[in-house]
């Protein structure tokens, strides 16, 4: 071989090795864009900067899968300070509430912490609540007790104020989001039901204990389709009848929901049967061991009033007719705002083979969304929807029509923009698709459209009068169809209000 011939070879090789260290630094580096553009669409809070990193990610062709992978290795977090706290303090519309915290001794450095978070009743603290939890809990779960008020945990700065603590815990510490659960005594376990049944897909399991709601807000209870409770009343409670708690077992008992119901005949010395007996621990904390949240249902059943239009797992009510607002007061908020009107009623059911039915009453427009755990996004996607209306008191079913018959495409808008509103790495949406049921499909797929859904999971309606008929008629749908209908009369009857107002 000349030397010629030879520096040419070594040249031509020497060029393909530099192309080839070229395409794998151009690989890493546009690894750690993606993951900066990631984490900068996150941290900030301009609406403007967060359309541009969409549209560089877009126009990157970035995928989905790679963007989850990021979004799921930010949960790997620290266990954080060991032992308990509870002199903690979390802001919340510019106050600040105090919190106690305990974090047991981790088990292994990748595996997350079940977290329990008690409410406290009236007169309480979560300071002085979280003892005993601990040494319930075997110090085996994170325990997590706010302090608010008076224990009106019904309000809506209370509930905000839960949800946002629960988010930054579970955001700082090795927190295993499948397994959080949210319990409370008296008027605490109001709060249990109010929060649990507004946002059941947050919580593994709702532990309500020596308290209730009135019937008004048992209608509700048709959210818990896939979330477990476990109710623990005293038959000589002299504070919450035994009739409310008796009526919610034998509610979802009716729809077979998942519940156990334990009630006690023990009288405590200060509270008669208002209390937690020690007795009842041991198969309370079993239960709670085996439960774990469950992620994408078949069947996703739902009633809301107009402040309370959120996605349960993945359906979400987006507009209804003349919705009621259903605001409690409370110590900070003595006046909210309230208006009588309608509840609507939405279920949604996945079929398979990417058939989709819905049926609601009062609804207006609705979303479904989408990913590759609940469709194939290669084939199209069929959503049916029919409408239920109340008429001569009798449910009066309407047409099944197709809303939707086509492909679905996927969205990094709405991928990002879920997890930047919920921040849970196991709850990820590829796509979505909004229904209007008195006009044709439409696509809301703006990262406008994207970021207001984030931003406002609320979307109040106002401007409602109706009756109590009105009210009632979601909860008649939901018996009807779970051939429940001879508790209706009952369900109508309406038991004294006791203790909070809720």
């Amino acid at each position: 071989m000349n030397i010629r011939k030879f520096i040419s070879i070594f040249s031509i090789s020497l060029f393909s090795l530099s192309c080839s260290a070229l395409q794998e630094s151009a690989s890493v580096r546009q690894d750690i864009d993606i993951k900066s553009e990631v984490e900068l669409f996150l941290s900030t809070k301009d609406p403007k900067m967060e359309t541009q990193v969409l549209k560089r990610l877009q126009s990157a062709k970035v995928s989905h899968e790679d963007v989850k992978s990021i979004l799921r290795s930010r949960s790997k977090k620290s266990a954080g300070p060991v032992g308990l706290q509870t002199d903690l303090q979390v802001k919340h519309n510019g106050k600040n509430y105090p919190y106690a915290l305990f974090l047991p001794e981790p088990s292994g450095s990748d595996k997350k912490i079940p977290l329990l978070v008690v409410l406290h009743g009236l007169g309480g603290s979560g300071a002085n609540t979280i003892p005993a939890w601990v040494e319930r809990s075997g110090k085996s779960f994170a325990v997590l007790c706010p302090t608010y008020p008076m224990g009106a945990w019904w309000t809506r700065s209370a509930e905000e104020m839960v949800l946002s603590l629960i988010d930054q815990v579970r955001g700082k510490y090795n927190i295993d989001s499948d397994r959080i659960f949210l319990s409370g005594l008296s008027n605490g376990a109001i709060g249990a039901y109010m929060i649990g049944m507004f946002y059941p897909d947050r919580f593994a399991g709702l532990i309500p204990i020596a308290g209730s709601i009135t019937p008004r807000y048992m209608h509700f209870l048709v959210n818990l389709r896939n979330t477990p409770i476990y109710m623990i009343q005293g038959a000589h409670d002299p504070i919450f009848p035994i009739q409310l708690s008796r009526r919610i077992q034998k509610i979802l008992s009716d729809m077979k929901y998942p519940v156990v119901y334990r009630e006690h005949g023990e009288k405590g010395k200060a509270h008669g049967g208002h209390f937690l007996p020690e007795s009842e621990v041991p198969a309370m904390m079993e239960w709670m061991r085996k439960q774990k949240r469950r992620l994408n249902p078949d069947t996703v059943r739902m009633t809301r009033e107009g402040n309370h239009l959120g996605a349960i797992h993945w359906a979400r009510l987006v507009q209804g007719e003349n919705l009621a607002l259903l605001e409690l007061p409370g110590p900070e908020d003595p006046n909210p705002a309230k208006k009588d009107g309608k509840i609507a009623t939405l279920f949604a059911t996945r079929k398979g083979n990417n058939v989709f039915e819905v049926m609601g009453q009062h609804v207006l427009e609705y979303d479904l969304y989408f990913n590759t755990e609940t469709i194939d996004f290669d084939k199209p996607v069929t959503v049916t929807t029919q409408k239920i209306q109340l008429q001569d008191n009798k449910l009066v079913p309407g047409e099944k029509k197709t809303s939707y018959k086509k492909k679905v495409e996927k969205d990094l808008a709405v991928l990002m923009y879920g997890y930047k509103n919920f921040r849970d790495p196991n709850r990820l949406y590829d796509a979505r698709v909004s229904i209007l049921l008195e006009s044709t499909l439409v696509h809301h797929s703006s990262p406008e459209w994207q970021r207001a859904i984030a931003v406002y999971p609320f979307y109040p309606i106002r401007g409602m009068k109706t009756n109590e008929e009105d009210i009632t008629g979601a909860r008649r749908l939901m018996l009807n169809i779970t051939s429940a209908s001879k508790e209706l009369s009952r369900l109508n009857e309406l038991v004294p209000s006791h203790g909070s107002g809720a």
